[in-house]
């Protein structure tokens, strides 16, 4: 969520942060919490100025300071927001929550880029706005406002990656109501993008695994003098994705044959009353081959839904607002079937590391269980309010959830053959296991203009997390072993803490911010027996560090630069590291405009990282060099070149040990006509 206007990379989501805001009616397309929180603190959009397709939808979001990659890679790789991953940071497209079952979390790597217009990055703790899943913070992925007709078509070198885009509109007639055409919203709007990518290479020229084919489908409708203000819904189709990872091809090769998205919102408004009701269907298979040993087999699926209803009102001088939220997951199902081979008859051929097959072999069905059954219902009220007094502004808001989780596989006996793994069901039915928990949080901030260009702001707040349906209920085989959740889990507590300094003139914006954040209840895998983990509670963990981002601009907008970085620790209580951490890092990104073009370089460094956790592996310090450049050939043709990773440098993704290596140096092409 948290919509702002759409802006060039890095700038201020208002620019002038620290006036006051004037009040606005409510409309479907704001969120209403907006105004309440850009009183207090400046909040930035990133969008796609020094990026040239195609390209991963990560790459809009890694232009925030505080966002890193995480775990292995691939087309799903995750992020981090401050350290914080996994089902600890919410993921939306256009304010709808992209959950996923997986102990990675949410990918947005099924969404084509072509589709995305900016992002928002919310740092911190923000469960009062977003629930459970925000209590790490979150990110927002924005569509264009107004779709122009178009034919994309874009090349990457290193994968040999192919997409295509078109994008169409269907637009009333200005002349009947006295508008221009540009002033108009499109009756209905479409974009159809497919892409394919071979595996592509790191800078030795060592195969990586990360083939993928996806087609998309983007539809949007915005309707005129009805209550219904915009309805959209996108289609995902994935398959033969590769998980490139440091186990490929000897130890272990993970492959995604199928993954598929549905999802949508239909905005709504009535005399005071404003909402939304989303919905998103996925399913994932997941293949794991062990060459030598067996395959397991994985299919996961889920519908999630989710309803809102927003209104504000003034009090005097202070705005309050409240939403009603009704969120749910239904048929949160994830089957597994394990084949065992024969080790004789395996064959892994040598003709490509892309790609593998089996040869003559026999391989026999060792087991089918159903190791996850599980659904849950969320209701929540939300109110904030906020106000100005001359130089000091205030904002602050609570919240209160209710939630039930289920376990439904007694309702649906486990299908068995002749054998299970130890931990399987019984194929007899069991009795339903449910959970019900209640929750509170809360934020309060405050800014103080300092003068007319320096505002200094404190935001505190609370966040909760409840143990994801996998952390509860799964019971089964991963990558990393038999995995087994525990209803017995208690829900993690934070309390996120920052200060912030922010200066914005004419030709220069920037803040920096101090943060510090401490989880209770901290949910991890540990080992209970040999290749056995389960979900349990540990004590506490901390996570603190600052970051900072600095934008100027020349007063004939010839030259741009922006600077941003963030600095970051974490540990639990006994002093020990946490995973998921990322190395300090540091970003320049460099814009000039001559004419019709526009030149672009991004200079990144990270920095080495030896405090590592269980799991991971030290990292070495690495700089990246990135150019490009923007041509306008004519009114309707645009022709657009980079060149990534230019130095070649050869660098793991993350700290994962598990994750293989960033790729080489690539060119990517991209030219759109106009139509």
């Amino acid at each position: 969520m948290f919509l702002l206007s759409l802006l060039s990379t890095a700038s201020f989501a208002r620019s002038e942060p620290f006036e006051s805001v004037e009040r606005y009616t409510v409309t479907a397309t704001r969120p209403y919490y907006d105004e309440a929180l850009s009183r207090i603190f400046p909040q930035y959009a990133f969008d796609k100025s020094s990026l040239v397709s195609p390209l991963h939808a990560n790459d809009v979001l890694l232009q925030s300071p505080s966002i890193s990659l995480n775990g292995q890679g691939g087309q799903i790789q995750s992020i981090s927001v401050r350290g914080f991953s996994r089902w600890r940071i919410q993921t939306l497209l256009d304010g709808v929550p992209i959950v996923s079952d997986r102990r990675a979390g949410s990918s947005i790597g099924f969404i084509p880029p072509d589709f995305i217009s900016s992002a928002t990055v919310i740092p911190g703790a923000a469960s009062t706005y977003l629930g459970s899943g925000a209590i790490g913070g979150a990110v927002n992925l924005q569509f264009e406002s107004l779709l122009e007709p178009h034919l994309r078509v874009s090349y990457s070198s290193n994968q040999q990656m192919k997409a295509v885009s078109y994008a169409g509109t269907s637009v009333a007639d200005g002349s009947k109501n006295g508008v221009n055409r540009t002033e108009k919203l499109g009756d209905t709007d479409w974009n159809i993008s497919y892409r394919s990518a071979n595996n592509g290479e790191d800078a030795k020229g060592n195969t990586l695994f990360d083939q993928f084919e996806q087609t998309g489908l983007f539809l949007r409708h915005r309707a005129e003098n009805s209550i219904i203000k915009e309805a959209w819904t996108l289609y995902s189709d994935n398959n033969d994705i590769g998980k490139s990872s440091s186990d490929y091809p000897k130890s272990r090769i993970t492959t995604y044959p199928n993954n598929t998205h549905w999802l949508g919102k239909i905005a709504f408004e009535a005399n005071l009353f404003a909402g939304n009701i989303w919905w998103h269907k996925s399913s994932l298979d997941t293949s794991v081959l062990r060459p030598d040993s067996r395959i397991n087999d994985s299919e996961n699926k889920a519908f999630d839904y989710g309803l809102n209803i927003n209104t504000d009102i003034r009090l005097k001088d202070w705005e309050l607002n409240w939403q009603l939220q009704l969120s749910g997951r239904e048929g949160v199902v994830s089957d597994e079937r394990e084949f065992t081979l024969t080790p004789s008859e395996t064959v892994l051929t040598d003709s490509a590391l892309s790609d593998f097959s089996l040869g003559s072999f026999e391989s026999d069905l060792a087991y089918e269980v159903r190791t996850l059954d599980a659904s849950e219902v969320n209701t929540a009220i939300v109110v904030d309010t906020s106000r100005q007094w001359r130089s000091l502004s205030l904002a602050l808001g609570a919240r209160i959830d209710w939630q039930q989780q289920s376990d439904d596989s007694g309702a649906s006996p486990t299908q068995s053959n002749d054998a299970q793994p130890s931990n399987a069901q019984p194929s007899n039915a069991q009795p339903r296991r449910s959970q019900s928990i209640t929750n509170f949080s809360g934020y309060l901030g405050a800014n103080y203009q300092l003068s007319s260009h320096w505002a200094a702001s404190v935001y505190v707040s609370s966040a909760f997390r409840n143990p994801s349906l996998t952390e509860r209920f799964f019971a089964g085989e991963t990558p990393r072993g038999t995995v087994l959740g525990s209803i017995q889990l208690e829900t993690e507590q934070a309390l996120n803490k920052q200060l912030t300094v922010a200066y914005s003139a004419k030709h220069i914006q920037g803040s920096i911010e101090v943060f510090h954040q401490q989880i209770d209840n901290y949910i991890e895998r540990i080992t209970v027996a040999e290749d056995v983990l389960q979900y349990a509670n540990l004590d506490s963990a901390t996570i603190e560090g600052v970051s900072y981002q600095v934008s100027w601009q020349s007063q004939d907008n010839t030259l741009d630069a922006r600077l941003s970085g963030m600095r970051i620790s974490g540990e639990d209580n006994l002093g020990n590291n946490i995973a998921d951490i990322p190395a300090n890092n540091q970003r320049l990104d460099v814009g000039v405009n001559w004419q019709d073009t526009r030149f672009f370089t991004v200079l990144s460094y990270r920095a080495s990282k030896t405090d590592i956790a269980d799991g991971e592996r030290a990292l070495s310090d690495v700089f990246t060099l990135d150019i490009g450049a923007d041509w306008q050939l004519s009114e309707r043709v645009q022709l657009q070149a980079s060149w990534s990773n230019l130095t070649n440098q050869h660098y793991y993704t993350s700290a994962d040990d598990k994750a293989a290596f960033a790729q080489g140096e690539s060119v990517q092409l991209a030219i759109t006509y106009q139509l």
